[in-house]
């Protein structure tokens, strides 16, 4: 069993994402930032569209038409805030399940393993968040 595919494969969902933050994490594999930031972006996105999202995490499975739907245009650091938006702006069903998180085994990240990287991928989230939001605006 997937718990990210399967509820798309038995047609319950259109989107499922993972969330570490509702699972198990090993100490050390998320920084302040990480969560903050997803607690943060769930707030508002719960504000714009009714739906409850606790992070932006990478671990995600969506419709192949769902996604078509999308229009996504984000290839940098916001795409997964992007989706997140669309897909609650889509009225997709949407499921969020907990997943577990151990630290990363050899290198640094490009986003959170720097402040240059945090502040390089925060500007372009935030930057996402505004231009999708004011999107909705004129839907």
């Amino acid at each position: 069993m997937n718990q990210l595919i399967d509820p798309i494969i038995a047609g319950t969902h259109d989107f499922v994402i993972g969330s570490r933050t509702r699972g198990r994490r090993e100490p050390g594999s998320m920084n302040f930032q990480q969560v903050f930031a997803g607690r943060i972006a769930g707030w508002l996105l719960s504000i714009l569209y009714g739906v409850r999202y606790t992070d932006m995490c990478p671990f995600r499975a969506i419709r192949r038409d769902a996604l078509a739907k999308l229009s996504m245009r984000e290839e940098t650091y916001g795409w997964n805030l992007e989706m997140q938006m669309k897909a609650a702006r889509a009225g997709l069903r949407i499921l969020e399940v907990p997943v577990n998180h151990r630290r990363r085994t050899g290198g640094v990240s490009k986003v959170s393993g720097t402040l240059r990287g945090t502040f390089v991928a925060g500007a372009r989230i935030v930057a996402t968040l505004v231009r999708i939001a004011a999107e909705k605006k004129k839907h």
